[in-house]
């Protein structure tokens, strides 16, 4: 992929003269993608590049609001789109079925020694419907006395996937030196289901709406971005996806080795919303020049495919205008989730190659340690709002109805 490397002073700033082709990842990873029933989980190339980092202007900073600094950024592909529901369905289901397989034993799963293998062909079969399967399944069925409908099913909050690996960066800290690599490896429990009452804590009158009522589970929505999902979520889908997606086809296709999927840090997601904003078309350039409002410019930028749709409620993930790198709402739609903790004053410390900031463990205890900053506004927001410099923080378990996420994969050369 041939690019333009332009200097500029202390900065190079990496630029192409056209847009980006997005990639479908099955290209990537293997011949046949399931991630995504309806839409197909597509990347795009961020090649690697400098640009200019603002400094966020925190109010405990020592730093100047104004300050800019010159930023080195390794390349890594990124999700044209925010997650949706679909591909964050698979995931749930993945873990539903892995969770009952075990559970039922027998056809279901192969065991040797202390490895248990799903036998997937027959998991495909099981029809959750049936009361006679429910009946097998003893505490991971709700009673019906506590569910609206009066019927047994599966319990959501037992869909629990695990986190299991090493924390490189606590095993590189000169304090840990000569520890056992045992004491870094880490592993905890995430329950997956979104928290579909999000809406309600949020907006009082969406128990009115049948959007915010049905938004996770009905089929309407299923190319929107997926909602209500934790930070600690968000990185146990990508977990899942790197895993069970990636690690497992690239397997089966020669040649091929590494690769994991995660919560961009705030640097890759500012820079490639960066990127995105550059070439834009002449009749948007010219629009900007004449002075058009900044509620003129935002509605030309997040106008939808879909008939009636506005920015009410979040919407179809391709509705909007795709970016000069194939990168679409970044400003708006929701709000997204990266792995950089907040600190105030963060810009005081981080190194200009690939600066990050990791405070704190998902089992911390301390609030500010468990705050991790998401970026863009969201559909909630107004038009001042809606711009990529938008910036806040939240609990590491907190959830929204305008927040979600999208990923980014780095794969071997």
């Amino acid at each position: 992929m041939k690019n333009i490397l332009l200097t500029f002073g202390v900065s190079l700033l990496c630029c192409y003269s056209y847009a980006q082709k997005s990639i479908n990842l099955s290209k990537v990873i293997g011949k046949k993608s399931e991630v995504g029933a309806t839409m197909p989980l597509s990347v795009v190339e961020i090649p690697a590049g400098t640009f200019i980092m603002n400094n966020h202007g925190d109010s405990t900073s020592s730093t100047s609001q104004n300050q800019q600094r010159p930023v080195l950024i390794s390349g890594f592909y990124m999700s044209t789109t925010e997650i949706t529901n679909a591909q964050y369905h698979e995931f749930v289901n993945w873990v539903r079925d892995s969770i009952v397989a075990k559970k039922l034993g027998g056809q279901y799963v192969s065991i040797a020694g202390n490895d248990t293998t799903i036998n997937w062909k027959a998991v495909a079969k099981i029809n959750y419907a049936d009361p006679a399967l429910l009946a097998q399944l003893g505490d991971l069925v709700l009673n019906p006395s506590k569910t609206i409908s009066a019927r047994r099913m599966l319990d959501p909050d037992k869909l629990v996937y695990a986190m299991e690996g090493f924390n490189y960066q606590e095993a590189a800290k000169k304090v840990n030196k000569g520890r056992d690599a045992s004491d870094f490896m880490y592993r905890y429990t995430v329950q997956v289901y979104p928290d579909t009452l999000a809406w309600m804590r949020d907006f009082g009158y969406s128990n009115n709406e049948q959007m915010a009522v049905n938004y996770f589970s009905s089929p309407k929505y299923q190319n929107y971005p997926v909602v209500g999902v934790s930070w600690k979520q968000a990185s146990a889908f990508c977990d899942w996806l790197t895993k069970h997606k990636i690690l497992e086809k690239q397997k089966r296709k020669a040649g091929n080795a590494g690769g994991k999927a995660r919560l961009p840090t705030e640097a890759e997601w500012e820079y490639a919303a960066s990127l995105n904003a550059r070439n834009a078309p002449k009749k948007e350039a010219d629009t900007l020049a004449k002075g058009a409002g900044a509620d003129d410019q935002i509605a030309e930028n997040t106008k939808v495919a879909i008939p009636g749709e506005g920015k009410i409620f979040p919407v179809y993930v391709r509705g909007a205008k795709k970016g000069a790198y194939g990168l679409y709402d970044l400003a708006d739609n929701v709000s997204e989730w990266t792995t950089t903790s907040y600190y105030e004053g963060g810009e005081n410390f981080q190194n200009r190659f690939n600066p990050d900031i990791q405070w704190g463990t998902p089992e911390s205890e301390s609030k500010s340690q468990r705050r991790k900053v998401i970026r863009g506004g969201s559909w909630k927001d107004t038009p001042t709002f809606m711009t990529t410099e938008n910036r806040e923080f939240e609990d590491m378990d907190a959830s929204h109805s305008y927040l979600g996420f999208r990923i980014v994969i780095n794969l071997p050369e």
